[in-house]
């Protein structure tokens, strides 16, 4: 932390992987201990392998280890707050439009927001879970409900389902030729 502000947390993207996961921002305590999803009681790492993701069980300090297994992390909003809610819809704005940047240079073959709300302010107000009808920087891609505990519409059984069906689309998309981002299915485009 320098001048009271909390450094956000680093970006886990190289060319290549098979799948980036968005959240929406870093927590402040993730922000401060340094690692994605870092709050005791956030389901991420343990959706990750339960759902079979990943072949091993992973804890927060494993985040830079994730394209090992053809995975990155990002985030809608780099900046660290104690919640959504204190993110301006400005900042999810300018936010969706540097994403699509990141993602354009590294090309994944999938995308999957961690909680509807960094995917409906920054690109459908209406989305649902589950795969969208549209690609992002040339990638499908999916939405999984929050694995924060904050989060209490979705319990954890139903973010294990989501996640399982992420793994079934992700395995599927192995075999399919890279997309371009200049596809021919309809592209998200950040809300203006």
């Amino acid at each position: 932390m320098r001048g009271g502000r909390l450094r956000t947390l680093p970006d886990y993207l190289r060319p290549g992987l098979d799948l980036v996961f968005v959240g929406i921002n870093p927590g402040t305590l993730s922000a401060r201990l340094g690692h994605y999803y870092a709050r005791p009681g956030n389901l991420f790492w343990w959706a990750l392998h339960a759902s079979g993701l990943v072949s091993q069980p992973l804890t927060p300090t494993d985040d830079r280890r994730l394209p090992e297994f053809g995975i990155g992390l990002t985030d809608v909003v780099k900046r660290p707050s104690d919640g959504a809610a204190d993110i301006e819809p400005r900042e999810f704005r300018t936010g969706a439009r540097a994403l699509v940047r990141r993602l354009t240079a590294v090309r994944p073959r999938l995308v999957c927001f961690n909680g509807l709300t960094g995917y409906r302010h920054g690109f459908d107000r209406w989305a649902r879970p589950g795969l969208q009808p549209v690609t992002l920087a040339g990638a499908r891609v999916f939405v999984v409900p929050s694995t924060s505990r904050r989060n209490a519409a979705y319990g954890r059984e139903a973010v294990l389902r989501w996640f399982t069906e992420l793994r079934r689309v992700r395995d599927r998309s192995r075999a399919e030729p890279r997309r371009r981002p200049a596809s021919g299915r309809p592209r998200a485009r950040p809300d203006q």
